[in-house]
């Protein structure tokens, strides 16, 4: 079905939706009925149907999402929904529709069908989220919600001269950057110049980590507090995922020595520890000798 369900000739789908809604409403009704002894309490409530407001009661259920999944309900529920006829109207005509009769019928006819793992589709997850114009600047960066991103994927496809129109999604601390048009192609990726201060939750699911946030879990990891900022200036350089990762590898014993002269708390200890690593990949990026760490407030 189409998204915008207010389009010309939508009739048939608003019903297939507004029949959804009711089952939906029916479903949440046998729910506090299977879990009438975890009430917690009842209290006044309203609701809005055609510009009326109904006094309804709410129902507070002591419950969590693995409660409800052991419950058997929702196969229940999804076993009564593909086995019960459901009625459709087309070209004036109404008949009978059962789910599962449909999908064996289609299977029954050995139909050639499209198979593909999750693996294969997870890439263009990044295509699936709300668009909005913007601009990369020449420095290579966006301003969007009063917050600085830096382009950390990409950034050798946007002109250093002059500004350069695009189309942003948000996903959590980051932006998607796409050509600006319809159906335009992902061009890069923007970190936010600071991550958020509220931790930002992270599904299994979600769209692959780009290599700046692959380095960031390998540091943090290994106990150092990340400065974004100054490591997404280190990636702009040269720096990579693999470099990272030979970088501590050879200094991995003078990082734990240091790590044991210093006396302040672990929050302040992972920012030395980061410093020290900044001041190595620096050194590499540069082919020089390793230089001493600068002493960290009380040692």
């Amino acid at each position: 079905m189409e998204p915008d369900f207010a389009r010309i000739h939508a009739a048939k789908e608003k019903a297939h939706l507004e029949s959804s809604h009711r089952s939906l409403h029916n479903f949440e009704i046998r729910i506090i009925k299977a879990f009438e002894n975890r009430i917690v309490k009842t209290e006044p409530g309203y609701s809005f149907a055609h510009g009326k407001k109904e006094k309804i009661t709410v129902t507070l259920l002591d419950i969590n999402i693995y409660d409800l999944k052991t419950s058997g309900l929702i196969e229940s529920y999804r076993h009564e929904h593909n086995s019960t006829k459901h009625f459709f109207s087309e070209n004036g005509r109404v008949s009978p529709w059962i789910p599962e009769q449909k999908l064996a019928d289609f299977f029954g006819a050995r139909h050639e069908v499209l198979t593909f793992s999750p693996g294969q589709v997870k890439v263009y997850m990044k295509y699936g989220f709300t668009k909005t114009k913007a601009t990369v600047s020449k420095k290579k960066m966006i301003r969007f919600n009063n917050r600085n991103y830096y382009v950390t994927a990409g950034a050798d496809l946007f002109s250093s001269h002059k500004s350069t129109p695009v189309q942003i999604s948000k996903y959590n601390d980051k932006l998607f950057i796409f050509e600006p048009k319809e159906n335009g192609i992902l061009l890069g990726e923007a970190l936010s110049q600071e991550p958020y201060e509220k931790p930002v939750k992270l599904s299994g699911c979600g769209p692959e980590p780009n290599e700046l946030e692959l380095m960031t879990t390998f540091l943090e990891q290994h106990g150092m507090v990340v400065g974004r900022s100054s490591l997404i200036e280190c990636h702009l350089k040269g720096l990579t995922l693999v470099m990272t990762k030979e970088i501590y590898q050879l200094n991995q014993n003078r990082y734990s020595s240091y790590m044991k002269k210093i006396r302040q708390p672990e929050k302040r200890k992972g920012e030395a520890l980061f410093n020290a690593f900044l001041l190595d990949c620096q050194n590499h990026q540069r082919r020089n000798h390793i230089a001493p760490y600068a002493s960290y407030g009380e040692i």
